[in-house]
């Protein structure tokens, strides 16, 4: 529904400059700067619109805010509400672009009242983004990390009932410490359901550490000077893991499946060179594959990934399978003068 609203801009017109994504590796640096320094920045036409929107749904909200008691009476349509709630937010307080090992996710719902045209008044959105900053702000302090930053708000219209409209509200946190490195000596481990090493019971498992490796070499996009990214249209793709494969037919999602449902221990446990090659196998769905498949523009962005090592049925055949459930989050990135919106503030 919100993605609607996204259309005006015409995504597909005039995108920004590729940027080159680079693997990392123990002696590479994943902080290297994804930006050539001859290359030369100016904001797209998409850029500015989306910038314009925002700062000027800002201004209203500020209004507001330091007008106390005074009724605005304006109305905005339902699905381009949720879309500044959204993107004023991860402009105000998400710092996506740092570096995260590990990620927190919460998720509730709420409801805001809708009028028979379905359009909702200026006054109920702006109470509404008071409330969503106090829920987030809950889960970020209470997300268990020591050094964390905000990463996204996700907000989807999912009904209208009586004049209400409920809205899914998915909120990410980020633990900035960790230090990967690649999968060596001894580094095997139990597929799924954080049973820990071959050797030993744990807490963590294979996908688990196959996430937090993903997450600790996501490419950092440093914006020219004088700029800031800011990022819009969170988009959640699930996988189950059949979906995608390379030439020669392998999947890129750990994935096994028996009719009898019998896994032996070999299959089960992923030893050191079976978790550099899922590891692989998911970077270059994350960055290559996906991207060209699903047809995206280039500043369509990885953002954070969940996997699940779970014992599932097969979607389509029906046979029970072990595999890594994946839950990538990508958004649509844009360039940004800094001073026209504020740096965004720790919650």
């Amino acid at each position: 529904m919100k993605k609607a609203f996204f259309s005006i801009f015409s995504v597909a017109a005039v995108m920004i400059a590729a940027l080159t994504i680079n693997s990392c590796t123990k002696q590479e640096s994943n902080e290297q700067a994804l930006n050539p320094a001859n290359e030369q920045y100016q904001m797209t036409a998409e850029d500015k619109a989306v910038l314009n929107s925002i700062l000027q749904f800002k201004d209203k909200i500020t209004y507001i805010k330091e007008h106390p008691g005074f009724k605005n009476g304006e109305l905005l349509e339902a699905d381009s509400a949720v879309w500044l709630l959204e993107a004023l937010f991860n402009a105000t307080y998400g710092f996506s672009d740092e570096h995260y090992t590990k990620t927190k996710i919460d998720t509730t719902t709420f409801s805001i009242e809708v009028d028979e045209n379905g359009y909702i008044s200026l006054d109920d959105i702006y109470a509404k983004y008071n409330d969503i900053v106090n829920i987030v702000t809950v889960f970020h302090n209470n997300s268990g990390f020591e050094n964390k930053g905000y990463i996204l708000l996700d907000l989807k219209s999912v009904e209208t009932d009586n004049g209400q409209m409920e809205i899914q509200l998915r909120s990410v946190t980020g633990d900035k410490n960790g230090n990967w490195e690649p999968f060596g000596e001894d580094d095997d481990w139990y597929y799924g359901y954080h049973e820990g090493d071959c050797e030993m019971i744990g807490t963590e498992d294979a996908a688990d550490k196959i996430q937090l490796a993903l997450m600790d070499t996501r490419p950092i996009y440093y914006p020219p000077p004088g700029y800031r990214y800011i990022y819009t249209d969170e988009e959640d793709v699930p996988l189950f893991g059949y979906e995608y494969s390379d030439e020669s037919g392998e999947l890129f999602i750990f994935l096994i499946e028996h009719e009898n449902g019998i896994f032996e221990n070999y299959e089960t446990c992923l030893e050191q060179d079976e978790m550099n090659y899922y590891y692989n196998q998911e970077k270059t769905l994350i960055y290559d594959f996906l991207p060209a498949e699903m047809n995206k523009p280039n500043n369509w962005t990885f953002r954070e990934c969940t996997l699940l090592g779970l014992n599932e049925s097969h979607p389509n055949t029906g046979n029970p399978t072990i595999h890594h459930n994946n839950s990538l989050t990508y958004a649509l990135r844009w360039l940004v003068p800094i001073g026209t919106i504020d740096p965004p503030i720790d919650l």
